[in-house]
C-alpha cells in the first residue's frame, strides 16, 4: 500500500521563507519629489505602494511592514502623475472599423479589429499614454462600440502585447460628410439625423429588435455614453437637436465650429473631444479650452499621441487653468467613459498606470523618464536612487 507523500521539513521551511519573498516581489514602493494624485491633489515628497497592479496605499496610509518589504523605486527630483488617456483612436484601422454597405452598425465591436501587436498601440507609452479608446470609424452613421485598450511593455518581452481592458466604452455615431454616401442612404445631414431618430424610436417601440435594438436602447437609457462626430456648426446643432428629446448628453468629437455654439453646448450638457492643438492653430481653436472651461463644458484632447501633452500645455498658455488642462488628458476622459475608478488618477484602488516626468508634466521642457502600466514598466528605465536625481535634471532630447 502506497502512502501519500508528505512535504519534508525542509520543503515546509522553504515555503515559509519564500512566502514573504513573494510579497516583497509583488509590492512596489514608488517615491518621488512631487506626486500628482489627481489634477486637484498634489503631494510633495510623495510615495505610493503598488500591489497586484493597483494603487494599494498612498502616503501616510502605507503600512510600515508593507513599506519595509516592498521593492523601492526612487525617482528623486521627478514628478509622478497618472498615465494619460486618449479618448479616441483608430490606429489606422478605419477599414476594419467600418462597414460601407450599410449606414447603421450600432452593435459592431471595435475590439474585434484589435491587434495586440499593433505598432501604433505599442508607441503610446513613449508619450505618457497608458490607455486609449479604440473607436469605430466615422464613415457609418452608427459605427458601433468603442473598446478601451492598453499597450504592452517596450522593455519586457514577456509583456509586449497590448490588451483589451474594456469591451464597451462608448457608442460611436457620425454626422459628418464621410458618413453620407451618394451610393446609399443617407445622402444629407438631415437624412442622417432622421435615420438615427427613427432607429432610436423603433428600438424603443420594439419595431427594431435584436442586437441593434439593444445597442440603441443602451444609449437612450444612459447605460452607454454616445460620441457623435460633428464638425460644422450645422452638424453640432443637429446633434443637439437629435439628442435632446431622447435624453442623451452627447460627447461631440471634432467640433471644428464649437466656438460658434458654446452656449448651446453648455445648455445641452454636452462634452467635447477637442482635436490636438498646435501653435499655428487659429486663435479660436487655441482659446476654445478656456472658453469651454468658463461655461462648464467638459472636454478632453484627442488626436495624434504626440500632441496630447502639448495640447494641454497650449491650452494653459491661452487661458485655460492648469488643473482643467491636466484633467483633459487624465481624469476627464476617464470620467466621461466610466473609467474614473481605475484610470486618470493615482488614488487607492486605481490601476497603477503612471508616468514619471523630470518636472511639471505640462512644462514642455520636462522629459519623460518612465511609464508604468498595472505596475509594469512599459517605457524608460528604473533608476537607482542615486541615478534618479541625475536623470531628472537632464534636458529633454
Amino acid at each position: 500500500m502506497r502512502h501519500a507523500m508528505r512535504p519534508s521539513i525542509l520543503a515546509v521551511a522553504t515555503i515559509a521563507v519564500c512566502a514573504p519573498l513573494a510579497a516583497q516581489q509583488q509590492d512596489l514602493l514608488v517615491q518621488c519629489k512631487t506626486l500628482v494624485v489627481a489634477p486637484d491633489a498634489t503631494v510633495e515628497s510623495g510615495e505610493f505602494l503598488v500591489r497586484d497592479g493597483k494603487i494599494a496605499f498612498v502616503g501616510g496610509e502605507i503600512p510600515a511592514e508593507a513599506k519595509a518589504r516592498a521593492t523601492k523605486v526612487a525617482f528623486d527630483g521627478a514628478t509622478v502623475c497618472a498615465g494619460m488617456v486618449l479618448a479616441h483612436a483608430t490606429f489606422d484601422l478605419e477599414r476594419e472599423l467600418a462597414e460601407r454597405a450599410v449606414a447603421l452598425t450600432p452593435d459592431m465591436l471595435a475590439k474585434d479589429a484589435f491587434d495586440p501587436a499593433d505598432e501604433k498601440l505599442s508607441r503610446l507609452p513613449r508619450y505618457g499614454i497608458t490607455a486609449a479608446a479604440l473607436s469605430p470609424s466615422s464613415t457609418n452613421v452608427a459605427g458601433g462600440i468603442a473598446a478601451v485598450v492598453e499597450p504592452g511593455s517596450l522593455v519586457d518581452a514577456a509583456k509586449k502585447f497590448g490588451v483589451v481592458r474594456k469591451d464597451d466604452c462608448y457608442a460611436k455615431f457620425s454626422l459628418i460628410s464621410a458618413a453620407r454616401n451618394p451610393e446609399r442612404q443617407p445622402t444629407s445631414l438631415m437624412g442622417a439625423v432622421d435615420l438615427l431618430r427613427n432607429a432610436f424610436a423603433e428600438a424603443r417601440s420594439g419595431v427594431l429588435a435584436g442586437p441593434e435594438a439593444v445597442a440603441f436602447n443602451a444609449v437612450a437609457r444612459g447605460e452607454r455614453k454616445a460620441v457623435f462626430h460633428a464638425e460644422s456648426r450645422a452638424e453640432i446643432l443637429a446633434t443637439l437637436l437629435l439628442c435632446k428629446p431622447i435624453g442623451i448628453e452627447p460627447v461631440i468629437a471634432g467640433a471644428t465650429d464649437a466656438s460658434e455654439c458654446l452656449d448651446e453646448l453648455a445648455a445641452a450638457r454636452a462634452s467635447l473631444l477637442v482635436p490636438s492643438l498646435s501653435p499655428e492653430a487659429r486663435d479660436t481653436q487655441l482659446q476654445l479650452p478656456a472658453a469651454l472651461e468658463k461655461r462648464g463644458v467638459a472636454f478632453c484632447f484627442v488626436g495624434e499621441p504626440a500632441g496630447l501633452r502639448s495640447s494641454a500645455a497650449l491650452a494653459v498658455q491661452h487661458g485655460c487653468s492648469r488643473q482643467t488642462a491636466l484633467a483633459a488628458v487624465t481624469t476627464t476622459p476617464a470620467s466621461l467613459f466610466g473609467l474614473a475608478a481605475t484610470h486618470g488618477s493615482l488614488r487607492n484602488g486605481s490601476d497603477a498606470d503612471f508616468a514619471v516626468w523630470s518636472g511639471d508634466p505640462l512644462d514642455l521642457t520636462s522629459r519623460l523618464i518612465a511609464v508604468y502600466g498595472d505596475g509594469t514598466l512599459l517605457f524608460g528605465a528604473v533608476p537607482s536612487p542615486a541615478k534618479a536625481a541625475k536623470a531628472a535634471k537632464k534636458e529633454p532630447n
